[in-house]
């Protein structure tokens, strides 16, 4: 008998080799047998393997995404700690150059404290590292997010690239760095954005971006520029020249803000992009 999975025929010769087929039909229906038990069960071996593969191949980027966030958290974090303390115990140096209506006039010492932790917590620098801190700790601790969890990466991804950006552009080539700046500020403004981005990239998370995701992405942001205004409006202090409305007023400011979060839109849609075109290069 010559027994194959999918087909089972016996053979139709006789003991010298003559054929004793009685035609076409007969030699159909040999080859209709059924399906061997023993085929059923390799196949569904073999799904088994298949499956507890794919499991552990997902478990193995999983652990590798936590890792990798586990790294950018304590970067962020790092930085963010460092620079609220250093900023308590008033150990930056004063700037070389003061714009008028910028941050300014804490007094020194523990008196002043409170005044500089405030203005630290209100520049949009440190907002978006507390924003990659805190979502790169939960990525780490559950290697996945929800929708708002979605939202929240994508907020966190645009405001620390505008973050780099503007720091690169409008705001580096006419700072003089002293002190402890020169190492809290590169930190902040250049290895965090790095490394967030560059995980983001290479670890994700993937898909999950809908025309809701990125009205989530856009709250804090938004929320940022509202308290900005409504506290400047009473301090007459502001912590960036491109929304100082003592020395540009509102007008100007309001095409500046607005100019930002049209980048920041792109920036999202960008990356919107980029992770589809990731998400089908690894689907080949």
């Amino acid at each position: 008998t010559d027994t194959l999975c999918g087909s089972s025929r016996k053979s139709a010769r006789g003991p010298r080799g003559e054929d004793n087929s009685d035609g076409g039909e007969h030699d159909f229906r040999r080859r209709s047998h059924p399906t061997h038990p023993s085929c059923h069960i390799n196949e569904a071996v073999t799904a088994l393997i298949d499956e507890a593969e794919q499991a552990s191949t997902e478990d193995e980027q999983t652990e590798k995404l936590r890792a990798a966030y586990w790294v950018v958290a304590a970067l962020a974090w790092v930085g963010v700690a460092a620079t609220l303390i250093i900023t308590a115990f008033d150990g930056y140096a004063p700037p070389t150059y003061h714009e008028e209506g910028l941050f300014a006039g804490a007094p020194h010492g523990w008196a002043g404290a409170p005044e500089r932790l405030i203005n630290c917590l209100s520049y949009f620098t440190e907002l978006s590292n507390i924003m990659v801190a805190i979502i790169s700790t939960l990525l780490a601790r559950r290697g996945r997010v929800g929708a708002w969890g979605r939202a929240t990466h994508l907020c966190a991804l645009m405001m620390i690239t505008v973050t780099a950006i503007v720091y690169a552009t409008l705001i580096g080539p006419y700072e003089t760095l002293s002190g402890f700046a020169l190492v809290t500020n590169p930190l902040q403004h250049v290895v965090v954005p790095a490394a967030f981005v560059g995980t983001a990239a290479l670890a994700g998370p993937r898909g999950g971006i809908t025309w809701a995701t990125l009205g989530r992405a856009l709250l804090i942001p938004v929320a940022w520029v509202a308290y900005t205004l409504v506290r400047g409006s009473f301090t007459h202090q502001y912590p960036y020249g491109f929304v100082n409305v003592w020395r540009i007023g509102y007008a100007q400011v309001a095409i500046n803000i607005v100019a930002i979060l049209i980048g920041a839109l792109v920036f999202m849609a960008l990356f919107a992009g980029a992770d589809w075109l990731i998400r089908k290069a690894s689907r080949r």
